[in-house]
Protein backbone atom coordinates (compact mmCIF):
# COMPACT_ATOMS: atom_id res chain seq x y z
CA UNK A 1 0.00 0.00 0.00
CA UNK A 2 1.18 3.47 -0.83
CA UNK A 3 0.76 6.10 1.88
CA UNK A 4 0.57 9.40 0.02
CA UNK A 5 -0.85 11.68 2.73
CA UNK A 6 0.94 9.84 5.52
CA UNK A 7 4.27 10.25 3.75
CA UNK A 8 3.72 14.01 3.45
CA UNK A 9 2.75 14.09 7.13
CA UNK A 10 5.83 12.07 8.14
CA UNK A 11 8.12 14.51 6.36
CA UNK A 12 6.67 17.28 8.51
CA UNK A 13 8.37 15.58 11.47
CA UNK A 14 11.87 16.72 10.50
CA UNK A 15 14.92 16.63 12.78
CA UNK A 16 14.10 20.00 14.40
CA UNK A 17 10.42 19.21 14.98
CA UNK A 18 10.89 18.74 18.74
CA UNK A 19 12.73 22.06 19.01
CA UNK A 20 10.33 24.13 16.91
CA UNK A 21 7.08 22.87 18.38
CA UNK A 22 6.10 22.86 22.03
CA UNK A 23 4.33 19.52 21.66
CA UNK A 24 3.52 16.89 19.07
CA UNK A 25 -0.09 18.10 19.12
CA UNK A 26 0.78 21.73 18.37
CA UNK A 27 3.06 20.71 15.50
CA UNK A 28 0.52 18.27 14.09
CA UNK A 29 -2.29 20.80 14.41
CA UNK A 30 -0.34 23.35 12.38
CA UNK A 31 0.07 20.78 9.62
CA UNK A 32 -3.53 19.55 9.79
CA UNK A 33 -4.98 23.07 9.58
CA UNK A 34 -3.44 23.45 6.10
CA UNK A 35 -5.15 20.30 4.76
CA UNK A 36 -8.42 20.09 2.90
CA UNK A 37 -11.18 17.92 4.36
CA UNK A 38 -10.45 15.27 1.71
CA UNK A 39 -6.75 15.23 2.65
CA UNK A 40 -7.60 14.90 6.36
CA UNK A 41 -9.91 11.96 5.65
CA UNK A 42 -7.24 10.26 3.52
CA UNK A 43 -4.59 10.86 6.19
CA UNK A 44 -6.84 9.44 8.89
CA UNK A 45 -7.51 6.29 6.86
CA UNK A 46 -3.82 5.86 6.03
CA UNK A 47 -2.86 6.24 9.70
CA UNK A 48 -5.44 3.59 10.64
CA UNK A 49 -4.06 1.21 8.00
CA UNK A 50 -0.51 2.00 9.11
CA UNK A 51 -1.29 1.14 12.74
CA UNK A 52 -2.94 -2.12 11.70
CA UNK A 53 0.09 -3.07 9.62
CA UNK A 54 2.56 -2.39 12.47
CA UNK A 55 0.74 -3.34 15.70
CA UNK A 56 3.75 -4.68 17.63
CA UNK A 57 3.96 -4.21 21.38
CA UNK A 58 7.32 -2.45 21.38
CA UNK A 59 6.46 -0.35 18.28
CA UNK A 60 9.93 -0.90 16.81
CA UNK A 61 8.53 -1.88 13.39
CA UNK A 62 6.17 1.11 13.51
CA UNK A 63 9.06 3.44 14.28
CA UNK A 64 11.18 2.01 11.46
CA UNK A 65 8.30 2.28 8.98
CA UNK A 66 7.61 5.88 10.13
CA UNK A 67 11.24 6.83 9.55
CA UNK A 68 11.21 5.14 6.12
CA UNK A 69 8.29 7.39 5.18
CA UNK A 70 10.64 10.36 5.62
CA UNK A 71 10.21 11.35 9.25
CA UNK A 72 13.31 12.24 11.22
CA UNK A 73 11.64 12.72 14.61
CA UNK A 74 10.12 10.02 16.81
CA UNK A 75 8.64 9.93 20.27
CA UNK A 76 6.99 6.61 21.03
CA UNK A 77 4.77 8.01 23.76
CA UNK A 78 3.58 11.08 21.89
CA UNK A 79 3.29 9.73 18.35
CA UNK A 80 1.41 6.57 19.29
CA UNK A 81 -1.19 8.72 21.06
CA UNK A 82 -1.36 11.10 18.09
CA UNK A 83 -1.74 8.25 15.61
CA UNK A 84 -4.58 6.77 17.64
CA UNK A 85 -6.29 10.16 17.91
CA UNK A 86 -6.06 10.72 14.15
CA UNK A 87 -7.03 7.23 13.00
CA UNK A 88 -10.68 6.49 12.16
CA UNK A 89 -12.90 5.76 15.10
Amino acid sequence: MQYLELQKFAKWFHQDFGVIFESVESGANEYLEALTEKQRISLSKEIGDFLKKYPGKDHKALKNAWLKLGAQWWSKEELIILFKMLSPK
